[in-house]
């Protein structure tokens, strides 16, 4: 494994802001592993979120950024086009996370696959739902959700009681009327499919979540990660007018959300800052990781909104259990 830098700086961001804050347990309900055995086609000149890490080396890692916590988590498949072995990805996930029973798998998904095909490795391999991604879409930027998760698979998942994790495409995310017109429609169409809307419903700019809250709340089967938002009026919004037992944590580490850095916001822009070298005179210049400045803004509106111990708790690891015992619940009832 290529290891990442974990700082001194870090330590007492962790030691001085954080730690008070989060909690023994964390469930983190988005995170990626990968391993170049499945790079396939791949050329070397390709990009994604590759970093060799396996389950053992996410605790190693784990224990650096989050040390003394109970970990477990949802692991969603690591998309990255031009010819990956996803297959072979699927399946090592699975067998790698047959190391923790509470943790779960999303298996990636990419719209050339057939719905049987998807039914088939849901079923082999138990996995509690599907992540496809806007970027396999024959236009990632502007796609509509069917370009890149067929209708037919949202199909399979309410047949299977699947939960799915999407990150949204479209300028305006959640705010864009197509996005919220099909969400309107597969939510109802297909009750038992359950939908995590990855990364504050991809508010990374806190306009979309402006424009977008009052519809997102009237939406029935909808859950939220909080992953790699570092915007402090985007947790604030969804902490405010949601139901707080729909938001779930999440990080997106390794390789996003242990940028250093952070990802900021301008206009109807979002962008990556990343941290400085060079030391100034009027402060201290030095940047921590983009999972530090998540949990600070999160902090922050915790305080804001007086958030109970109790409250927090189920923001971290409360309500993903929940979710995930329901999820297999169902799922174990469909399948009887």
């Amino acid at each position: 494994m290529k290891m990442l830098n974990y700082q001194a700086f870090d330590q007492e961001i962790w030691d001085t802001e954080l730690a008070s804050f989060v909690p023994e347990t964390v469930y983190d309900m988005h995170i990626h592993m990968w391993s170049d055995i499945h790079r396939g086609q791949l050329t070397s000149e390709a990009t994604g979120l590759r970093l060799d890490i396996d389950y053992k080396d996410h605790l190693a890692w784990a224990q650096k950024l989050f040390p003394g916590r109970e970990m477990h988590y949802l692991l969603l498949g690591t998309p990255i086009p031009g010819g990956i072995n996803i297959e072979g990805h699927n399946d090592w996930m699975a067998q790698e996370m047959k190391q923790d029973p509470e943790s779960a798998i999303n298996m990636l998904v990419t719209p050339d696959m057939t719905p049987d095909y998807v039914a088939d490795q849901v079923r082999k391999h138990n996995f509690l739902g599907l992540k496809p991604y806007r970027i396999f879409a024959p236009e990632p930027h502007h796609c509509r959700i069917q370009d890149f998760l067929p209708e037919s698979f949202i199909e399979v998942a309410d047949h299977l009681g699947l939960a799915i994790t999407m990150h949204l495409s479209k300028p305006d995310g959640p705010a864009d009327a197509d996005n919220q017109k099909d969400l309107t429609y597969y939510t109802k169409r297909y009750p038992r499919a359950q939908w995590i809307l990855a990364h504050c419903a991809r508010a990374f700019n806190c306009f979309m979540l402006e424009r977008a809250i009052q519809f997102l709340t009237q939406l029935p089967n909808i859950w939220y990660d909080t992953s790699a938002v570092n915007d402090l009026y985007s947790h604030y919004l969804l902490m405010k007018y949601e139901d707080r037992n729909r938001i779930m944590f999440g990080s997106d580490n390794i390789v996003a959300g242990c940028d250093r850095g952070k990802y900021i916001t301008y206009g109807r822009a979002w962008a990556l800052q990343e941290g400085i070298t060079e030391t100034t005179a009027h402060c201290d210049s030095r940047a921590t990781l983009v999972i530090y400045e998540q949990l600070r803004q999160e902090k922050q509106v915790a305080e804001m909104l007086e958030l109970t111990d109790s409250e927090i708790t189920d923001h971290f690891s409360g309500n993903a259990k929940r979710f995930l015992s329901e999820v297999r619940t169902r799922q174990a009832g469909l399948r009887s």
